[in-house]
């Protein structure tokens, strides 16, 4: 996880400088992608149903964020795997982190200078909209301007996607069901993603200004602040 402002804006603005097919930059400025992910066990003996998951097989859930380069900068491994992601979020410490972050690096100017944007991830809808966890629109609230939103960030979001499929595809271990003792499965998960991102090599951090000036929160709700990110993506 990043450690200081710094690291967190160059985190930030190398999710910006994604681009698509044609070249054209992404202008996402979250610092990071969450999603979770579970990973297949044998039935662990005397645990009933509570490794049972929704998809129908045995597991332990995890958490992860990556970054752009699908580093892994924070796993949580849930110790049941009918534990869904929402619940770990709520129930783990990744929040405390995240409202630290906020704390320490505030909002700050996006490039079109009006719209105000703190430190946040990218989610899918299985987690809640705060200031700092954006997250496409439902299907019951799809305008054509949402929609195109909600492509916007989902071509990014996907590469947390991309990294489950990288994990499974390096470390062959995860493509069946893992016959190990519980905590030993999930100690190996998280050496797994040690060794990705050590294979990655150091992390390379651009050179920001980290100085502009950090400003309150001007929104009432992360709903409005959903609304001024989609007002920068789409007026530019």
């Amino acid at each position: 996880m990043p450690e200081t402002r710094y690291e967190l804006e160059s985190l930030e603005q190398k999710f910006y400088n994604l681009t698509d097919i044609n070249g054209a930059q992404r202008r996402i400025p979250c610092f990071a992608l969450l999603d979770g992910k579970h990973f297949a066990v044998e039935h662990p003996p005397h645990s009933g149903s509570l490794n049972a998951n929704y998809k129908g097989f045995f597991s332990f859930n995890s958490l992860m964020l990556c970054d752009s380069d699908l580093r892994v900068i924070y796993c949580q491994i849930s110790e049941l795997g009918v534990n869904s992601d929402a619940q770990l979020f709520r129930d783990g410490p990744l929040q405390s982190i995240l409202d630290d972050l906020v704390r320490m690096a505030g909002f700050r100017m996006l490039p079109d200078h009006r719209t105000l944007m703190p430190p946040f991830l990218l989610a899918d809808n299985g987690f809640a909209l705060t200031h700092s966890t954006m997250q496409p629109y439902r299907q019951n609230s799809l305008t054509l301007e949402n929609y195109e939103f909600n492509k916007m960030i989902s071509a990014v979001r996907v590469r947390v996607e991309n990294l489950f499929g990288v994990l499974t595809s390096k470390f062959r271990i995860l493509r069946r069901d893992m016959n190990l003792d519980p905590s030993t499965s999930r100690a190996l998960v998280v050496a797994l993603c040690v060794i990705h991102n050590i294979q990655l090599g150091p992390l390379q951090l651009l050179d920001v200004d980290s100085t502009a000036p950090m400003m309150a929160n001007p929104y009432d709700s992360p709903e409005d602040q959903r609304t001024a990110l989609k007002r920068f993506l789409l007026d530019q």
